[in-house]
């Protein structure tokens, strides 16, 4: 029996699902169930609470949550990495060690990790395809009794982006709004918020047709949304670099389905971009990454107001 067990995967709902289940068939009590953010408590605090026996039972489980520093990204703690290789060689019989590391990628190059994935079992939850998330709001309408069109479940599904956890979540917000009425498109639209990157895909294209005031509208609109305009830049940075990979294959007579196998973009952001590609000149592509990139230069050196600089940016892109 393996005492350290390894959750990987973008599907969060999955995970969290699996882990609750673990916990209840081990039927610990709350003493013998600790919970810790990597990013809060050190590997050596999390180590020390593995070795020490569980109170008043046979054994106790420990979670590791959000363990950036398995990842190439910087944790904002040092961690005793050395210590943690000796754990996963000894661990402790009477502690089950549950990591969640959903949504982050090991750097497999890190000897920890190539440790864990020889020695901890493995749980793998890849992100939920669209005929997954179809096939469950189908189902769940149906449980309920409740008809849903098809067009409210591509927009619901499109407003989710098939994250799993997110679904379920306005899943469980449309029940409550149901009161035996059937699901339409409006309804979706009224009470199902659209990801930031939606709006600033509207941006993006909104800029490219030179549509100024509906660009400068949009850009209030992702304001009341409390976000930063250095957040929308980035994004919209992104996008523009898309584009620009995305002409470049165009040029060479690529289809949107060849790009599917190609480039590692979720499908519905390919759809929008490679159609805003189509129409789009490259040297406007290349010139727009440049404007983005000198604003962000100049906000991050002072030499621009971030809220006012990003609506000239879009005057004059």
């Amino acid at each position: 029996m393996k005492h350290i067990y390894l959750f990987l995967g973008a599907n969060k709902f999955k995970v969290e699902e699996k882990i609750k289940q673990i916990i209840s068939e081990k039927n610990v009590d709350d003493l013998s169930l600790v919970k810790y953010d990597c990013e809060e408590t050190t590997i050596d605090e999390i180590i020390n609470d593995c070795e020490t026996l569980p109170f008043l039972s046979d054994q106790k489980i420990i979670i590791m949550n959000n363990p950036i520093f398995l990842s190439s990204q910087k944790s904002k703690l040092e961690h005793n990495v050395d210590r943690f290789i000796n754990y996963i060689d000894h661990p402790h019989e009477m502690t089950l060690l549950m990591i969640n590391a959903s949504e982050i990628k090991l750097d497999k190059k890190k000897k920890v990790n190539k440790l864990l994935l020889k020695n901890a079992q493995i749980f793998q939850y890849d992100k939920m395809s669209e005929e997954e998330a179809r096939s469950l709001v189908s189902a769940y309408f149906t449980h309920l009794k409740v008809d849903i069109s098809k067009e409210a479940i591509n927009e619901l599904i499109i407003r989710t982006e098939c994250q799993a956890l997110k679904l379920h979540s306005e899943l469980n917000k449309l029940s409550f709004y149901l009161d035996d009425k059937d699901i339409t498109l409006d309804d979706i639209k009224v009470l199902v918020c659209e990801p930031i990157e939606n709006n600033i895909f509207n941006l993006t294209n909104q800029i490219i047709e030179h549509k100024i005031e509906a660009s400068i509208k949009t850009y209030h609109q992702l304001l009341m949304n409390n976000e930063e305009p250095i957040v929308f830049s980035s994004i919209l940075g992104k996008n523009f670099h898309h584009l620009y990979v995305i002409k470049q294959y165009q040029k060479k007579g690529y289809s949107e389905y060849d790009l599917k196998k190609i480039l590692k973009m979720h499908p519905y952001q390919l759809k929008k971009l490679y159609h805003i590609a189509k129409k789009t000149e490259e040297e406007d592509i290349t010139a727009n990454i440049q404007a983005l990139h000198e604003y962000d230069v100049n906000v991050k050196s002072g030499k621009v107001d971030k809220y006012l600089g990003f609506e000239l940016l879009i005057m004059n892109m």
